[in-house]
């Protein structure tokens, strides 16, 4: 009995050293199709650069308890996940007093430094209450009027060879829309001005805000791309209307009575969704080009914490679905948008740790810039995403150096070194 076990353990291990030696056949890691290192893209011609530009009052100045979070320290066992940083500037603001006009010029040396090549506003927004010309947000008019110089009771920003573009919410006409109350029966708007009503509709109101943006395209500083002034459409999403094609057509054509020129168009769609979801927006709209609002900002739940893991890599491949769609299916190109980090726990009251942060790393920063060069259009472009949007922990905009993880220039420096010939 002794020897028939001990010869089953020999036939035993004999089988067992004879599988082990078999070529395994299952699934490996090096077949996982997200299992690609990001190339490094060298850059043989500058690429045009755009960067979002922000009024930073309200978490900066204004609002203390977004100031706190925003430079307390970082510690996770208490909940306490911000940047960790304090501005060069400190607590500011971009309003138009000559200490907003000092600090523009300031943002303005930082964006030349990056050699940015145009800067885009703060989104414009219409005063509902008045008729063209007048129909333009005093304030954010006012911020737009330094990046033009045209505030000449105030210290110039020095814009030299930087530019600006306006970016405006379109979704300020959006208001009450969807796919059952659409732009051409909404509710029309009566002005009454000095006695004597007028009376516009939705579709109007957009037209004579357009016209009244289109004003600035004449500026030496306003950034042309091919010749075309460009203009950003933040919230096109939720422009619903029967016929997009010709409410962009109309967008057009009273923007070049206006200034005798040809728009470049740029919507920003939101980050992470398919552009074929817009349809029926400012795809058979046909927008000149679309580009992705903050990929940093990956969502909440498992999904969010599961993009966070290869992030790049999925941002690559967003990028790579996007821009073919948009290309053959309409004949629109892409604009890759970069951002270095994000997150929601300086902006919410309440913060929402089911949304992951995305910190800032020099390494994943130049990697997403490399994403970005892989993914240009045929017209290249980049934006980044932002200048100095310190609600979400986006800006590439200086911070004090020795204090908490600040950088310093940075990030100013990796736009440059990536983006543009050495």
């Amino acid at each position: 009995m002794k020897r028939y076990i001990k010869m089953s353990l020999v036939g035993l291990m004999a089988i067992t050293t004879a599988t082990s030696c078999k070529k395994d056949t299952g699934p490996s890691i090096e077949d996982y199709p997200l299992n690609y290192e990001i190339p490094k893209v060298p850059v043989t011609s500058n690429i045009p650069v755009g960067a979002y530009l922000y009024e930073p009052s309200n978490p900066l100045v204004t609002d203390a308890v977004k100031w706190t979070r925003i430079t307390e320290s970082y510690n996770v066992s208490n909940g306490k996940i911000g940047p960790y940083v304090k501005p060069e500037l400190d607590r500011y603001d971009l309003k138009a007093t000559e200490a907003g006009a000092k600090n523009m010029a300031r943002i303005v040396e930082w964006a030349k430094m990056a050699k940015i090549d145009f800067l885009i506003s703060p989104a414009l927004k219409e005063i509902n209450n008045t008729l063209f010309p007048n129909n333009l947000n005093r304030d954010d008019s006012l911020t737009v009027n330094m990046l033009a110089e045209h505030n000449f009771l105030l210290p110039s920003v020095n814009m030299g060879d930087l530019k600006y573009a306006i970016s405006v919410d379109v979704n300020n006409f959006g208001g009450g829309l969807s796919n059952n109350v659409l732009i051409e029966n909404a509710p029309t708007t009566t002005y009454t001005i000095n006695g004597i009503s007028t009376v516009l509709t939705r579709v109007e109101r957009l037209l004579s805000y357009m016209k009244r943006v289109s004003l600035y395209f004449k500026d030496e500083t306003y950034y042309h791309f091919q010749g075309r002034p460009v203009l950003v459409f933040l919230g096109a999403d939720r422009l619903y209307s029967s016929d997009s094609k010709k409410l962009y057509d109309d967008i057009r054509n009273v923007i070049k009575e206006q200034t005798g020129k040809d728009v470049y168009i740029i919507a920003r769609q939101p980050q992470w969704t398919p552009s074929a979801r817009f349809e029926y927006f400012f795809m058979r709209g046909k927008a000149d080009a679309i580009s992705m609002d903050n990929m940093c900002n990956v969502g909440s739940g498992v999904t969010g914490w599961d993009r966070t893991y290869l992030l790049n890599r999925l941002i690559n491949e967003n990028y790579k679905l996007n821009k073919e769609y948009t290309s053959k299916n309409f004949g629109i190109d892409f604009i890759p948008s970069v951002s270095p980090s994000f997150t929601t726990y300086i902006n919410n009251t309440s913060p929402d740790y089911t949304i992951p942060s995305v910190r800032k790393n020099e390494n994943d920063f130049r990697e997403r810039c490399n994403v970005a060069k892989m993914n240009l259009g045929s017209n290249r472009m980049v934006l980044i995403e932002s200048m100095n949007n310190w609600n979400w922990d986006s800006q590439i905009e200086p911070t004090v150096a020795d204090y908490g993880q600040g950088y310093g220039t940075k990030y100013l420096d990796i736009v440059r070194e990536e983006f543009k010939v050495q």
